[in-house]
């Protein structure tokens, strides 16, 4: 197990992302499907013509059921691979998905999050900001695969952008099964493609940071009430690693 860990540390830091097949446990996540779909159709009822795209919606999910599963956030290889490589101080940010449907179209290029020192581009810092991405159901070159570009994430930001859509740098689709994770650097260069299938394709994101880095980015353009939440009396009801993890998200009363 530890030369695996070690082999997928590695992957993360030199290409950008690593794919664990069959994480999580597929139940959950179908389970998770059918209670998005009703959400996805309140939101694009709200806003039909998209909020990241023609036909592609951003929903931040609440920090409850029926959404919350444990087993997505005490994966033992998953958070031991985030942990080497964030440190034991990591906590989450952020809990949502990214679901285009029938009449999407590309995304542009983009990462998630900014360098963050510009004034020196050529310093290769480690990760400071890692995505635990998962698919509701099974991630298709028909219904909208995320394709990333590989090695990338140290690269000048906007002249890599540049080359990746002048198609000078290749960008690789990523298929998934349902319980098959991606833990990706949120420097690398990604984006979605459009779905052709009369089926939503949802995906899903965990983000996790640092200790000390915190990036508000993660909620620009959601809708208030789609923004996560965490209740403090199901926080208390989690497990002492949990509540670790979610321990710096706003907590309500009720």
């Amino acid at each position: 197990m530890t030369s695996y860990i070690d082999e997928c540390v590695e992957q993360v830091l030199t290409r950008g992302h690593c794919l664990l097949k069959g994480r999580f446990p597929a139940q959950a996540v179908e389970s998770c499907r059918e209670d998005f779909m009703p959400l996805l159709e309140q939101v694009g009822q709200r806003i039909p013509e998209g909020n990241r795209g023609l036909c592609r919606w951003a929903i931040g999910l609440p920090f409850a059921p029926p959404f919350y599963h444990s087993a997505f956030f005490t994966d033992a290889l998953v958070n031991e691979i985030c942990r080497r490589i964030l440190g034991d101080g990591m906590h989450v940010v952020y809990y949502g998905t990214d679901t285009p449907v029938k009449g999407s179209d590309f995304q542009k290029v983009h990462a998630d999050i900014p360098f963050p020192f510009p004034e020196e581009p050529g310093i290769r810092h480690p990760p400071l900001t890692l995505s635990v991405r998962f698919t509701f159901g099974a991630m298709t070159m028909a219904n909208g695969p995320f394709e990333v570009a590989p090695g990338t994430q140290y690269l000048p930001r906007q002249e890599t952008i540049a080359k990746l859509e002048a198609g000078e740098i290749p960008l690789e689709p990523l298929l998934l099964d349902v319980g098959d994770v991606i833990v990706s650097d949120a420097r690398t260069p990604h984006r979605g493609t459009p779905n052709h299938t009369d089926e939503p394709r949802p995906f899903a994101v965990i983000v996790y940071n640092r200790d000390f880095y915190f990036q508000e980015r993660w909620e620009e353009g959601l809708e208030a009430n789609d923004n996560p939440v965490l209740l403090e009396s199901f926080y208390r009801s989690l497990s002492e690693e949990e509540q670790r993890l979610l321990r710096r998200l706003p907590r309500t009363q009720c």
